[in-house]
């Protein structure tokens, strides 16, 4: 028997766009992306209730396992910065990309093609319908470049809630050039920002800022309301138990699961 709570799926316009979506003529393998393992196309609440619209990039290894967006590393950072500003439930998540990037040079590009850039325009369309949204945090340069895009048209210049615009979870990666400090500086403006505006939070809580790296309480387990029926418990809260497989030539296509 089922016990924790699940998603049991998006409802209204949500279910019509997850019903009607660009296939792989549109987001071609040959052009960067990861075609074969299907869209992915939110975390969250797809049902008219969010208030917080949070945007990211576009899913990776987990997430195609899951089939919900921002579940592995960066999406239990973003749990915690989320549920930092009060919302434990009403969030939607949404990808700039709907398909998996396999090459990122090859398919940033293809951030505004006239296809992609529509029918991302009329999930965002449908998150704000419902006019309950009241703040939006972009994670990265192409979520931003997405919300830009969407704010130049007729719905978006409509659009009263506030916009903060933060480094993507993962920015910090080994070797790069943004530190763990630097990220979580960065992150406590967002939340900063953001807190002074949101009127309606799940739970209504201080802010309390990031020191110099995570703490175990800011890297939460996923809740399990956000994800389909029977998913084990071990994937919403662990980290890194997908990636691309170790065989060369076959990253494209396969991955690699180890249960922890």
């Amino acid at each position: 028997m089922i016990t924790d709570p699940f998603d049991a799926g998006p409802t209204g316009a949500f279910k019509t766009l997850c019903q009607n979506y660009p296939d792989d003529t549109v987001f071609r393998d040959a052009d960067g992306f990861r075609a074969l393992w299907g869209p992915i196309f939110y975390r969250g609440r797809a049902n008219g209730t969010a208030r917080l619209l949070v945007i990211g990039q576009d899913p990776a290894q987990t997430e195609a396992v899951t089939r919900r967006i921002l579940s592995g590393q960066a999406g239990r950072r973003v749990q915690g910065f989320v549920e930092k500003l009060g919302y434990t439930k009403r969030y939607l998540m949404l990808n700039a990309f709907l398909y998996g990037i396999y090459n990122q040079n090859m398919a940033l590009p293809h951030l505004n093609d006239p296809d992609i850039q529509a029918y991302r325009h009329q999930w965002l369309e449908a998150a704000f319908a419902p006019g309950k949204i009241e703040a939006v945090v972009t994670f990265g340069n192409p979520a931003f470049a997405a919300w830009t895009a969407f704010r130049a048209t007729p719905a978006g210049q409509t659009v009263t809630a506030v916009h903060h615009r933060a480094l993507h979870p993962t920015a910090d990666k080994p070797g790069g050039p943004i530190t763990r400090k630097e990220l979580l500086e960065n992150w406590n403006v967002a939340l900063q920002s953001l807190h002074a505006d949101i009127q309606h939070p799940d739970v209504a809580k201080p802010l309390v800022p990031y020191g110099d790296d995570f703490t175990p309480e800011e890297l939460p387990e996923i809740p399990s309301r956000d994800f389909p029926a029977g998913l084990p418990a071990w994937m919403r809260g662990t980290d890194f138990w997908a990636g691309m497989s170790p065989t060369p030539g076959t990253q494209r296509a396969n991955i690699s699961i180890e249960v922890p």
